[in-house]
């Protein structure tokens, strides 16, 4: 059950940071070219939260209507499903993906979902995974996109940072406000294209 633990620890820091930082606007910490990384390192056990704008993952936000929206948007789920090409992480530390989920907004659930979120009373199981797009789906389609990736590293003592990679794939994603919890404790960092790694 560790895991869950996790989940719900990162979900509720992720969402406090959020709360913290955009306090003077409320709930909406929606912004164009901003995207949010929380990450949680337990033991041999690192958990990444990637969330981002429809807009900057996507190109757009509505729901995919044409054959070129819907092509764009499988191409956009698929590379969310290749951290690989998003994160780079110290090889010495033999970290291996082990699980890795999708988060998109519920109006896309026929899209690449791994859990059932149809129903909008059914995500009450699931809520650290789904606690973000509840917010971040409404008429005016502001949605944020992401993914949570967990990984199991043989040597978690030889992780001592992360690049994001990710700039090079998203042009028009211009800062990543980075949260942690490892074990010295809390991190905070902002990653731009021209910085984009992380150390502890």
């Amino acid at each position: 059950m560790k895991a869950v633990t996790l989940l719900l620890a990162a979900a509720a820091f992720s969402a406090q940071a959020n709360h913290d930082e955009h306090d003077s606007h409320g709930h909406g910490a929606h912004e164009h070219g901003h995207g949010h990384l929380n990450l949680v390192l337990d033991g041999k056990q690192l958990m990444v939260e990637l969330q981002a704008p429809a807009a900057d993952l996507v190109g757009f936000e509505h729901a995919a209507r044409s054959d070129e929206e819907k092509a764009r948007y499988a191409e956009a789920m698929t590379l969310l499903k290749q951290p690989d090409a998003l994160f780079r992480l110290d090889p010495a530390a033999g970290c291996t993906l082990t699980q890795q989920e999708l988060n998109v907004p519920k109006e896309d659930h026929d899209h690449d979902h791994d859990h059932d979120h149809d129903h909008d009373h059914d995500h009450d199981h699931d809520k650290a995974a789904s606690d973000h797009d509840d917010h971040h789906h409404d008429d005016a389609g502001h949605a944020d996109l992401g993914a949570m990736y967990t990984y199991t590293c043989e040597t978690p003592a030889k992780l001592t940072g992360l690049e994001a990679t990710l700039f090079g794939r998203y042009p028009s994603l211009e800062k990543l406000s980075v949260q942690g919890i490892l074990p010295t404790g809390q991190t905070a960092a902002e990653l731009t294209p021209s910085a984009n790694k992380l150390s502890w």
